[in-house]
């Protein structure tokens, strides 16, 4: 196989990654098993040392997955906050401490901890009170969630130790609470959480503190980012120092000082695992002395002291009794495997997933066989392969619908592809899904609009597709259950702020196939209105970079539609924006790359990444030596010291930098203004 072959398959892989990332770190809503990513993520680094042409700084193999969101408020962390390399087997925990062992000259005393399946926080605390707390975010600098910590009860506002100090751990919701909430969501007809790691990640970032507090989050307290305290030099005495300043550690921290001991309590707690209060999803082995520690040091994304051994996923058989097909937003039809009820991983599940008919046919899957299951981390197991020596001469085949199996449409499936769609967006099994995404905060952000809502309207038949929302009969609204006038007040204003919002975030709402946030960015850029891209052929979409066959074809496809084109002329004659604002980009700055760091006086991170842009400049998410200018506010994080070390980069004030655009300094515009 030539490079160029290896050339796309690394840039697929990377387009995977980032995708399931977002997923994660964002919507909490991962598809895959964390062995899963990770196999991914190895694969990728594999290709990338054995073809380093094609690496690039911006790889997921060398920086940490971001959880920052847009509009969020942007705090940068004293100390960079780094991720936990995995191992999988003990023999690899083994190989990693080997390792250890040959660069420091002995076997070191270790600290064993849980690790906690939750939600990493970074808090920062002066003269002995709580600043502000943040999400890991990008390593460097994470996003604000001061208000909802403060709501946690084991977090404490105030504490003895009076210098600066981050402290760093999980946020989790305890299993009892994760059950009790999903039985709430399922009685008000919600969509359920998958796992208690997602419901914490989710509740975090809630607008409502309210409910945050009602969801009883608790948390693990294990790290420091700057710290100063000569008496405390090892990972036990930091601990014994976290609990004497009220913080929440884990009664079960261990140090041992050989390989054994730490393979008997991996073994203990990966069965003990299920009798605990909290998900632990592996172990954490830390090189307890700090000295030790500095002189390991670390990788550009995790530390060379430390490692995370992860359990396997708990197998169990049980038999296929027969499956159903689910059809979801986008059309696409899932298999779903109905099993004869099993216990496993601390839950009873009578579901799992069969992904699609590929996969029924690579099982050999008929129903009635024994088959067996894994749970990581997902509310719906899997089956990872068949008993075919059980098979009796009773099973049935699997039979793939040919229609809908809701509006009976015709199924299409994609070419070279493994899924089956219906392309009625129309079809009552899509709506209510449809109109979630459109109103979501990526997409036209219609707040009060959320999953209650939408699904409240469309059984009192007050919407039944996307455009209905503009056409809401408010009265009725009033008269609903739970609606009190206020509140629909606001749901209206934010609806018809809604029309104005930037074309691309309307063109991701309306669900287009492939067609993810950013592509819509790109396609934006490309045409200047709507109607544009209507009217463009397939080789038109193809010309674009970064737009593939696969994209290419579900955007002709879309637009040659006529629901699709019914739906966007209804939003059209509302008032909804469907004009590119790339006509207004001035070449100013002449693709000239620029990086902000720190909190600005005047613009959020994503105002002044749509300035630069619009003055034809470039923002990059590291400093490089391909870095020109790096933008610098309050409280800038390790960056600085970085862009220091590299004489071609330029340093600027962001009047400087509103100087280089012949902008005056405003206080409260945006930047869209």
């Amino acid at each position: 196989m030539d490079e160029v072959f290896f050339k796309e398959e690394i840039k697929k892989l990377r387009k995977k990654i980032a995708y399931h990332n977002d997923l994660y770190y964002k919507k909490s809503q991962p598809e895959i098993s964390d062995y899963e990513y990770d196999q991914l993520v190895k694969k990728l680094q594999y290709l990338e040392e054995k073809y380093p042409q094609f690496k690039i700084k911006e790889s997921p193999t060398e920086k940490i997955s971001s959880d920052i969101e847009e509009r969020a408020k942007i705090i940068p962390h004293k100390v960079r906050m780094y991720s936990l390399e995995n191992a999988y087997s003990l023999e690899e925990v083994k190989g990693f401490l080997i390792k250890a062992e040959e660069k420091i000259g002995q076997f070191p005393k270790l600290s064993l901890e849980q690790k906690v399946d939750g939600f990493t926080i970074n808090l920062f605390y002066d003269k002995g009170l709580l600043k502000y707390a943040t999400t890991r975010g990008d390593g460097f600098e994470g996003e604000d969630v001061t208000k909802n910590v403060k709501t946690i009860k084991s977090i404490p506002l105030k504490i003895k130790y009076t210098k600066p100090i981050e402290v760093r751990g999980e946020l989790y919701l305890p299993i009892k609470e994760f059950e009790r909430i999903n039985e709430e969501r399922e009685q008000l007809g919600k969509k359920l959480f998958a796992n208690p790691r997602n419901a914490a990640a989710g509740t975090i970032k809630l607008k409502d503190s309210n409910i945050v507090a009602q969801r009883n989050l608790n948390s693990i307290i294990y790290t420091v980012g700057i710290f100063e305290n000569p008496q405390v030099q090892t990972q036990k005495q930091l601990l014994e120092f976290l609990e004497a300043n009220s913080f929440r550690t884990s009664k079960f921290n261990h140090t041992v000082s050989s390989f054994e001991e730490v393979e008997n309590y991996c073994k203990l707690w990966d069965k003990k695992r299920y009798e605990l209060e909290v998900e632990i999803d592996g172990i954490v082995i830390k090189v307890d002395n700090f000295d030790l520690q500095k002189k390991l040091g670390y990788t550009s994304k995790f530390p060379k002291w430390a490692i995370a051994y992860k359990f396997k996923a708990e197998e169990k058989e049980t038999q296929l009794i027969d499956v159903k097909f689910q059809v979801g937003r986008t059309g696409a039809v899932t298999p779903v495997a109905n099993l004869k009820p099993i216990f496993i991983s601390g839950s009873t599940v009578s579901n799992a997933t069969l992904h699609n008919e590929d996969e029924i046919k690579r099982l050999d899957l008929k129903i009635g066989d024994y088959v067996t299951i894994i749970k990581s981390g997902e509310i719906i197991p899997k089956i990872i392969k068949v008993n075919h020596d059980k098979r009796s001469k009773d099973v049935r085949d699997i039979e793939f619908p040919k229609t809908c199996p809701v509006c009976k449409t015709l199924l299409k499936k994609e070419e070279d592809g493994a899924i089956t769609y219906c392309n009625n967006i129309n079809c009552p099994a899509q709506i209510q899904r449809r109109i979630e995404h459109f109103v979501s905060r990526e997409a036209v952000d219609i707040d009060g609009l959320g999953e209650a809502v939408v699904k409240q309207l469309i059984d009192n038949d007050l919407i039944s597709k996307i455009e209905d929302i503009y056409n809401i009969n408010y009265e009725k609204v009033k008269a609903l259950e739970k609606q009190a006038e206020k509140s629909v007040e606001n749901l209206r204003t934010a609806i018809e702020t809604s029309k104005l919002q930037k074309f691309h975030k309307i063109l991701f709402g309306l669900g287009i196939r492939h067609v993810g946030a950013r592509t819509s960015k790109i396609l934006t850029q490309n045409f200047s209105d709507i109607d544009e891209m209507i009217n463009a052929e397939y080789e038109d979409f193809l010309e674009i970079e970064e737009i593939g066959e696969k994209i290419a074809e579900s955007l002709y496809e879309f637009f040659h539609n006529e629901d699709n084109i019914n739906m966007i002329n209804s939003l059209k004659r509302v008032g909804a924006n469907f004009k590119s604002e790339k006509t207004e980009i001035e070449n100013k700055l002449n693709g000239t790359k620029f990086l902000v760091t720190g909190t600005l006086k005047n613009y959020s991170r994503n105002d002044i990444k749509e300035l630069i842009e619009k003055n034809g400049g470039k923002v990059i998410s590291a400093v490089s030596k391909n870095l020109d200018f790096l933008v610098v506010g309050d409280n800038p994080g390790s960056k600085v010291k970085k862009a220091k070390a590299i004489e071609s980069i330029k340093i600027i004030s962001e009047d400087e930098f509103l100087d280089m655009i012949g902008r005056k300094t405003r206080s409260h515009a945006p930047a869209w203004e």
